[in-house]
């Protein structure tokens, strides 16, 4: 029998997150069904059939994502890509992927990103990486925070249910605008999240909410209580700080909590300040570095002219055979096609490592993904395309 491909349709999504669940080797509950449908656009999952049974996946979010400067760009999200085991070789990843990204460019959506569960797939398809995850460990029993930064008593207090909701919800309409690669999150995806973290998952509790005027913390522990040596594992799901105090409060509410051992977390941005407020900068390690967030530019003009840069310049950029001038600086950008020679000659792949300032121009160089007219084009793009902070982005989609 033929494989066939279409849209899904709301009668599909039991059967989607059936086919999503094996393809990532776990299962939904009914609750789990129920519980995701309301973040989730059926009309943005391209499926395949064999028969009716459905053997491959790409969905897509509706999001906006933040770029250097603090200016937001429509995003298409791709999510939930898999292809049943029975399956594989058969193109049928080519095909959902270019349909997605069909719709993605319909719908006007300039840029489109997404999270990969492995590093060789996405290249092909455009896609470089941006960002970065880094695991981090802290053992909070031999480091505090340095007396000279502790916050003063009653800055921090925790929350639950709606109280979470509503502090959190408020806390990230300020936040996400902050950090090139983050993006906003519906009152539905707050919801989400909320009563997700609420269940215990495997061997970790449910979640504990710590909430600051300017930040929250989310985290679960697990157990370890070693014959009467307690030394249970703390994992931070989440710490978003406005402020540096706010970042200070949390990280010493988090340390000063009893019976804990390590700290971990997926979320520590690798130009955190943290290991400077710590009695032991040596205490933070890191523990895991790897590729996070992945973007493919749909709309050059669109997504250059909308970040900022660190520095005046003019960059001629060859993408692909296009030849792009991106005029720009610390207060605005234009870009524009151009024919004139350019200073950099790269692929679409490499420009999404671009966007989001976190990759050097001269790390692709090296890398052979990119290449300069001399030097000194490679140093002015360096000093043009990087951002502070790095970029980072803690919302999974």
């Amino acid at each position: 029998m033929p494989i066939t491909f279409r849209t899904a349709e709301e009668s599909d999504w039991a059967a989607i997150c059936y086919a999503d669940g094996r393809g990532f080797g776990f299962a939904y509950t009914p609750e789990q069904v129920e519980r995701a449908r309301p973040i989730h656009d059926v009309s943005r999952f391209e499926l395949a059939f064999d028969g009716k049974e459905i053997v491959a996946i790409v969905g897509a979010y509706s999001l906006n994502v933040t770029v250097p400067g603090g200016g937001q760009l429509p995003m298409g999200g791709l999510t939930w890509v898999s292809t049943a085991a029975t399956h594989r070789r058969q193109g049928l990843l080519t095909r959902l992927m270019a349909r997605s990204i069909d719709d993605i460019d319909r719908r006007g959506e300039p840029v489109a990103m997404l999270g990969a569960s492995e590093g060789g797939i996405y290249e092909r398809f455009g896609f470089g990486v941006a960002t970065q995850v880094r695991g981090t460990a802290i053992d909070r029993r031999l480091v505090q925070l340095r007396p000279e930064f502790q916050p003063r008593r009653g800055t921090v207090r925790f929350v639950n249910g709606d109280d979470a909701l509503r502090h959190v919800g408020e806390v990230w309409s300020r936040f996400h605008r902050l950090r090139a690669g983050e993006v906003d999150r519906s009152d539905a995806w707050h919801r989400f999240l909320l009563e997700q973290r609420a269940s215990p998952q495997g061997t970790m509790s449910s979640s504990f909410y710590l909430a600051h005027r300017d930040g929250f913390a989310v985290y679960r522990i697990e157990e370890q209580w070693n014959e009467g040596r307690p030394a249970h594992n703390l994992r931070v799901l989440e710490l978003v700080a406005i402020t540096s105090d706010a970042h200070a409060a949390l990280w010493h509410t988090l340390l000063g909590i009893d019976l804990v051992g390590v700290i971990t977390s997926r979320l520590v941005p690798i130009d955190d300040p943290l290991p400077y407020l710590l009695t032991d900068p040596r205490a933070l390690q890191t523990t895991a570095l790897y590729d996070g967030v992945w973007v493919n530019v749909r709309d050059v003009a669109a997504c250059m002219s909308a970040r900022r840069y660190g520095v005046a310049d003019r960059m001629v950029v060859d993408v692909d055979g296009e030849r792009w001038a991106i005029e720009g600086g610390p207060d605005g950008a234009a870009c524009r096609r151009v024919r004139t020679r350019p200073d950099l000659v790269t692929d679409r792949a490499s420009l999404g490592s671009l966007l989001l300032g976190g990759v050097r121009p001269s790390a692709l160089a090296a890398g052979r993904r990119l290449d300069a007219r001399n030097r000194d084009a490679l140093r002015r793009a360096d000093a043009f395309f990087l951002t502070s902070p790095v970029p980072h982005c803690q919302t999974m989609y």
